[in-house]
Formats: C-alpha cells, structure tokens, sequence
C-alpha cells in the first residue's frame, strides 16, 4: 500500500474516533495524558531507522498507530453550546463577505466579547448571522456591536431531515442570530487578516465585472458559480437542473476547472520546456497563475484542496522526479485534514477526492479497455471515460447523502465538459480586459453564450423522462459494502486474479441481502406522524409503500420545496413509493371528515381528531389521538374541562407564545401533552 495512503487513513481514523470516545474521559486533558505517547512511538521509530534493526512489519504497524494518535490529538472535542440566554449585547468580527439570500445577507462572524450583569467579558465561538436587507450590508473584517442574544441552532425536528445543526458544528458554529437594521451598528474597530481582505476584494471586483459583461440573470448566476465558486444567485430550479443532469460538480470550484487551467498553461508554456531552465520558469509561470485564480474565488476551500494537489504534482517534473497522481491525491489530502481534521466530514471533501482518486485510478484502465482510432472519437470517449471514472466511484456518496442518481450524466456530461473548457478561459480573459470597453464586452457576450447553451443543454436533459432516479438509499454499513465492491473489482481489474471476483460477488449478495431484508420491514410498516413544520399542519399516514399525506393548503401550494426540506428524506428511508396528498380543507374527501369544531380522520382501525376551534362541551376519550391547531385554545383552564387528562399534540399552527405558555402551564401539572416544536415530529408505530 502506499505510504501516504496509509499514513492519511490512519490519520483519518484518530480523526473519526474521536468522535466515538466521550469528552474529557482523560484526567488531565488529552494533550498531556497522549503527547508522552507520541514521543516514545517517534522515538522509538527513530531508533529503529537509525540502527536498522526494525523489520517493514513493525515499522509499518508503529507508523500507522503514531498517525492515528496523530489525528486523535489534532480533532477538537465536540463543541459544546454555552449558555448566551443572559447576555444584553456582544461584539462580533465578520469572517468573510456576507452571502446574498433572497431577503438577507448570511455572515458568519466570531464572538469577540459580551455584555450581562453591566460588564463586558470576553468570549469565543462563533455565530451566523441573518442581516435584514433594509440594514446596511457588513464587510469581512468589520466589527458589529450587537444587541440581543444570539439563539442555539435547532437540531432537525423530522425524522431523517437535514441536521444543520451538525454541519454548523464541523464549523465551530453553534448560535445563529436574525438581526433588522435597529440590532446592530458597525464600530470602527477592524479585525481582518490582510491577505484574506486583498482575495476578497479581488473576488468582489471579479463578481462586479462579471455582472457587468453578462446581462441575464441565470447566465452570469452560473459563470459566478463557475468562476467564483458562489451559488448565491442561483435559483433552486436550476440547480436540481444540474444536479438532475449530473453536472452539479461544475457549479462549484474544485480539481475538475483546476485541471482545465492546467491542461490549457501547459499548451500555451509547452515551448518554454526546450529552453534553459524553462521547466522552473513554465511552472513558476503556471502556479502563479494558479495561485491568482485561487485569490480570485476568494480563497475557497475546495479550490485551495485543488490547487495543493496540483502544486504537489507539478513540483515533481523540475525536481526530476515522476509525475505520481497518488502522491499528489493523498499527500494533500493529509496536509489539508492536519490544518482542519474536521473536512473530513465535509460532502465537498468527500466528493472531491473520490472523484479525483476514481479519474486518477480507473479513468486509465476505462480508457485503455476501447481503442478508437479517429481523433474526434477519441477524445470524446477520453472525456466520456473521465466521466465515468468520476461518477462510479461518487455516486455511493451521492446516493447516501442526496437520495438520487442522474441517469443521463453520461449524455450530458461531454457537453457540459466540452462548454465549460471553452467557458472558463473566456470568463477569465472577460474579467481581465473588462476595463478595456469594446474587448471586454466582446468577451462578455462570448460568455453569455456559451453560458446560455450550456444552460439550455442541462435544462434539456433534466426534461427528459425519468431523469432523476429518486428514492434511493443506503445505510452508513451498505455504503461501506458499495465501496467495498468497488474495491475489489479495482483489485480484479489490476491483479486479473479471480479470488478478487468471489470477494466482489460474496460482498454483491451480503448488500443484495440486507436491501431486501430491508424493503421486507418495510412493506408491514403501519406508521403515522404528525410533521414539524413551521406555521402549518402536516400529517403523513404510511401503509407498507404507500403514504397519505393531508396538510393544509398553503403547503401544498408553497411547491416542491417545503416538501423537500422537511419531509422527503423521511419517505425515502421508509421506501415509500406512492405519496396521495390531500388537502385538509377539502370539503370531500375519504381520508376526513367534517366536524363542527374541526376534522376526524379514521385510518387502520385508528381515530384522529383534529380540533381547530373552541370547544363548549366535554369531549369523551373515543379518539386515539387529538391534535390542538391553530391556537383552538390558549389556556390550560380552557382545555381541561374539554379533555380532562387526555394526551393531546400541538403542532406548529399554533401561535408560538400560545405554545409557550401552554407548555409552561402543562409541566407545572404534570400533563401528558406533547409540543412538537418543543420535541419535533410525533411518530408512532401501528
């Protein structure tokens, strides 16, 4: 195995153990109970090199343990939530250019100090911010004098929606704080870093320009996101557009446009490598360049993993040494995990290093496996093998994280890569010369249209029948197993040896296995829920593989995006394939039934009585479930006269002081009453 690639898998695992050992389980802190550790295995393999009396199996063994320790002590324990409830006001620093949303601006700043008791404490950690567009828009670096506290992120309120308060913690980040122009004034203090303030001022110039040479709004939204690695003017519809079509990688900075702006340097420099010490002046010449196209995105994460990758490979050719794509891919991968362990969680990191690991890999055994002798032909199947490459090994991860698969990205993909070659070289040069008039909006227009066909191409392909293959999951161990097959049938490819080929076919049938039992469990599921989901009532009837979901109006009518965020993972990792939705208005419908207070839906023999206005008489106990909306009641005098102790749910329609208020009240009685926006979703299990 290689070196490197030992050294970075035992390096990423004391990353992920770390998150499988609780806090704090040391007396003395980890740093002091391990670092004895760390020196004795270094010393210890000092030794061993030195008087050469270590055998490569124990070499190899203390290596791999000293990187595993390596990582263990590099990960930062969990970051815990203090408590901000008491403050009156904070200081907060800008850490990069705010994101433009639809009605805000998103920051992320740094706690510096805050305000409770009349003293001023210093503080760390972090917060995003949500800044009101009627509010003066903050620079990076500036220093925000706050009022208010910020709140704890909330943790995900349905089953299998999307943690954002997970993610935010791979970032240190913990409270968010929504702030109108009256909540904060920017002091005059400035605590930027003066390289990451030149980058930024070089991507907003850049951003300026770009906006300036392409008129239209969708075309310069995807040469931002192209040339800059910013999303934030794209449209939602575009984006699944993309990712439908298997070419959402082109919408994000990473190894795919870095390798575009290397392959083209090199053409243009190739003359330079015949003359006296042309190879230092071509690779000077390339890494500047590529180093400047790093500052233009703003110093982005992925396209600083991309261009230290490239460096490392490049370096090889003046040093004398052989171009190796593995040193390259793991070398890095290492550097940039011993800056900041936790990218190892990052689906940016992940999905850029299996798809550069499957183009380094497997792109020359797929390419070799067809000779095609006409130019054109080959060049198109070298481009399609890439493709390939890239998409075999990612799309695991993207199933696993995304639910989905693009079933034409091998239509799509040699357009979309073809257009976007000819693309960013143009933006670049269209950034370049936008101050000279008739070049640069010349270029501009250039721009516009290869953008412009490349949208329609993409646009084209998401319309095609069934192009989408949607409702596809895996578990954290079937995601293993994939990769596992993969795995071995790499190793068949390499060493043409069958025992690789059983392997594959054994694990195949384990992974055929566990789906099945899986879709078994499923299709005698009995489950019913009631959703939290902000401002509405949304209620999910599940039988085997199919689901009645009946909410209001108003979140049917919002389109595919409510639905999405809040409830789509769930029915995917139920394996539901037919979802009837009903809305609770409807005067007719089979599900439910019209009451003079409200609605009762009978389902699998089960009763639920949805209660949305006051009640002036006792309720028996017949229903199985009561459902309280749209603030029926606001006190718990109102209530128990109606239902006495009955175990009723209060979902998201309700007011929220009401909730409050009748959550307080109901713990002081010790009341069986379930608040879902106190405890997220009520599920139960028929």
């Amino acid at each position: 195995m290689n070196v490197l690639l030992r050294c970075t898998i035992a390096f990423a695992g004391g990353i992920l153990l770390q998150s499988f050992l609780p806090n704090h389980w040391y007396i003395s802190g980890k740093e002091w109970v391990i670092i004895g550790g760390v020196g004795i295995l270094f010393t210890v393999l000092l030794l061993l090199v030195i008087f050469r009396r270590g055998n490569r199996y124990w070499l190899g063994t203390l290596t791999t343990l000293l990187f595993v320790i390596l990582g263990w002590i590099r990960t930062p324990d969990a970051v815990s939530v203090p408590d901000l409830s008491q403050f009156t006001a904070y200081e907060a620093a800008v850490l990069s250019p705010p994101e433009t949303r639809s009605k805000t601006y998103k920051a992320e700043a740094e706690l510096k100090s805050a305000k409770w008791e009349n003293v001023w404490h210093p503080i760390q950690g972090k917060v995003l911010l949500y800044i009101d567009k009627m509010a003066t828009k903050p620079r990076y670096g500036e220093v925000l004098l706050i009022r208010g506290q910020p709140r704890p992120v909330e943790p995900p309120m349905n089953p299998a929606q999307f943690d954002y308060r997970k993610f935010l913690s791979y970032k240190r980040i913990c409270h968010q704080h929504y702030l109108k122009a009256t909540d904060f004034t920017i002091t005059s203090d400035y605590q930027g870093i003066w390289y990451k303030k030149w980058a930024f001022a070089v991507s907003e110039w850049s951003d300026a320009a770009l906006r300036r040479l392409v008129p239209f709004d969708r075309e310069y939204a995807v040469a931002k996101a192209m040339v800059l690695g910013l999303r934030d003017e794209m449209d939602n519809e575009l984006v699944q557009s993309y990712s439908a079509a298997g070419a959402v990688h082109v919408l994000s900075v990473s190894g795919f446009h870095i390798t575009i702006f290397i392959w083209l340097l090199n053409l243009i420099l190739s003359g330079l490598e015949k003359r006296r010490h042309g190879r230092w002046l071509s690779l000077s010449i390339t890494l500047i360049i590529l180093w400047f196209y790093a500052v233009l995105t703003g110093l982005s994460a992925p396209v600083i993993r991309s261009a230290l990758m490239f460096t490392i490979f490049l370096l090889a050719n003046p040093l004398n040494r052989t171009k190796n794509g593995e040193t390259a891919l793991f070398g890095s991968a290492l550097i940039l995990l011993a800056i900041d362990p936790l990218l190892l969680y990052s689906v940016s990191f992940q999905l850029s290093y299996a798809a550069l690991g499957g183009i380094i890999f497997l792109q020359p055994v797929l390419y070799q496996s067809f000779t095609i002798k006409n130019w054109f032909g080959n060049k198109l199947w070298e481009i399609t093998a890439v493709a390939l490459a890239a998409q075999l090994v990612t799309f695991p991860i993207g199933v696993y994280y995304f639910y989905q698969f693009p079933t034409y990205f091998l239509l799509a993909n040699p357009f979309v890569a073809l257009l976007a070659t000819a693309m960013l070289p143009v933006a670049m040069a269209a950034i370049v010369f936008s101050w000279i008039p008739l070049l640069g909006q010349g270029l501009g227009w250039v721009l516009t249209g290869i953008t412009w066909l490349l949208n329609k191409i993409v646009i084209w392909t998401d319309a095609l029948p069934f192009s989408t293959l949607g409702g596809l999951s895996l578990s954290a161990l079937e995601l293993g197993l994939v990769y596992a097959v993969i795995a071995m049938l790499l190793a068949l490819l390499y060493y043409r040896d069958r025992r690789w080929l059983w392997s594959a076919a054994t694990l195949s049938v384990l992974l055929c296995a566990l789906q099945l039992i899986e879709m078994n469990h499923y299709r005698r599921q009995n489950v019913f829920a009631v959703h939290a989901v902000s401002r509405q009532t949304v209620l999910s009837f599940i039988n085997a593989n199919d689901a009645f979901l009946v909410a209001d109006s108003a979140f049917f009518q919002a389109g595919q995006q409510p639905f999405n965020f809040y409830l789509k993972n769930f029915f995917v990792e139920r394996n539901i394939r037919r979802i009837h939705r009903q809305a609770l208005e409807r005067k007719t419908q089979p599900l439910v039934r019209q009451l003079p207070f409200g609605k009762l839906i009978i389902w699998q023999g089960k009763s639920l009585l949805l209660v949305d206005r006051p009640v002036r008489s006792a309720i028996p106990a017949v229903a199985n479930y009561v459902l309280i909306k749209n603030s029926a009641f606001r006190k718990v005098e109102q209530l128990l006269p109606i239902f006495g102790t009955q175990k009723l749910i209060f979902d998201n329609s309700n007011k929220l002081y009401v909730l409050e208020t009748l959550h307080a009240e109901a713990q002081k009685l010790g009341l069986p009453w379930y608040f879902v926006n106190k405890k997220g979703a009520f599920l139960t299990f028929l």
